[in-house]
């Protein structure tokens, strides 16, 4: 079924099958490339060069990759923090000095200790959010938990959506608890969402 009549159905749960669908059949190669030039989008951004607290997600092996993308920030002197999962669906940023300090977290995803310093949202600058995929009006398609709507919310930060380009469509259902990011970066461009 062509992406662009997917879109027009409001099931997220369709949508999120064929897209983990389309993403694990994605060749090995392409994903590394589509990794990189995501990364080198973002380090160029001006909004991650001016942001002295940044909150980036850890992804797993299927995820546009952040590990270079920490190893970058921790290495630049800012201050990086990282998402800890609580049980009633709340996310809180725990900031971390070395990528040595994650562990598998009860999802699978490595996570800080819980006794990691956490970070007021409102003092990250920045956000890095997983998307499964993303419309062009900032909306994204993620797992279903929902933690990441709820934590936009809560900080000023500039939210940066992180998608390949072949999972960015025209339109997805979204709701009025969804949040916008303000940039999607794809591997082929740095896409500004908020502009009328």
């Amino acid at each position: 079924m062509p992406l662009q009549l997917c879109t027009m159905s409001s099931d997220k749960k369709t949508l999120r099958r064929i897209f983990l669908s389309e993403r694990a059949a994605q060749d090995a190669v392409e994903k590394r490339y589509i990794d990189e030039k995501i990364a080198g989008h973002v380090l160029e951004h001006a909004s991650y060069r001016h942001a002295g607290c940044v909150f980036v997600y850890v992804s797993t092996p299927q995820e546009i990759d952040t590990r270079v993308l920490l190893r970058a920030a921790l290495a630049a002197g800012k201050t990086v923090c990282v998402p800890l999962c609580g049980a009633a669906g709340e996310m809180t940023a725990r900031q971390i000095r070395s990528l040595d300090e994650l562990r598998p977290g009860a999802y699978g995803i490595d996570e800080p200790n819980a006794c990691a310093q956490e970070i007021p949202p409102e003092e990250i600058e920045l956000v890095l959010v997983p998307a499964l995929a993303c419309d062009r009006k900032g909306y994204r398609l993620g797992y279903g938990g929902g933690y990441y709507d709820r934590f936009l919310c809560r900080t000023g930060g500039v939210g940066m959506a992180l998608c390949a380009e072949q999972r960015l469509v025209d339109s997805l259902p979204h709701t009025a608890l969804d949040q916008r990011c303000q940039w999607i970066i794809t591997e082929r461009q740095v896409l500004r969402t908020n502009e009328e």
